[in-house]
């Protein structure tokens, strides 16, 4: 999702109890389709759970719909579906609202529908894995040398 003018969710969130959008940017793939799948986010009620889609805004001011992959005493762990890394210290003050419904091809989704809980549970789970495919990937795909260069130069 891309950065918006800082306040417009929380002004319509307040006005109208709703915010229903079309989904900009990739880091909630393959469960959101940019330019195609349309989100509806609600204040929520009380603390998010695990597993909760968030719309939230980081220190820079940008809006960003991801997951709650963990809940913590003083705030959450949070990542996209289609991101490898999380991002930390998203507190409660952040969070803007949360995902309680999703468009696809005109049907309906609700994140209370057991086939979607489902789906969240095991995409969070099968993280480890992916992030295993993703690293496969990055080899066959740029070469073990260019690879290392890169893990090489993130180390310093």
């Amino acid at each position: 999702m891309s950065a918006r003018e800082p306040g417009s969710f929380e002004r319509v969130l307040d006005l109208e109890g709703v915010v229903v959008y079309r989904v900009e940017g990739v880091s909630m793939r393959p469960m959101l389709r940019m330019d195609r799948d349309i989100v509806v986010i609600r204040k929520p009620n009380g603390r998010l759970q695990k597993y909760d889609v968030a719309l939230y805004r980081r220190q820079t001011g940008n809006y960003v719909l991801h997951r709650v992959v963990r809940v913590l005493e003083d705030g959450y762990i949070i990542r996209g579906d289609n991101c490898f890394r999380d991002e930390t210290d998203i507190t409660d003050a952040q969070i803007v609202g949360v995902l309680t419904q999703f468009q696809r091809r005109g049907k309906q989704i609700s994140t209370d529908a057991p086939g979607y809980r489902l789906y969240a549970r095991l995409w969070v789970a099968s993280y480890p894995l992916r992030c295993v495919l993703h690293t496969a990937k990055g080899f066959l795909t740029e070469g073990l040398w260019v690879h290392l260069r890169n893990h090489k130069n993130r180390k310093k």
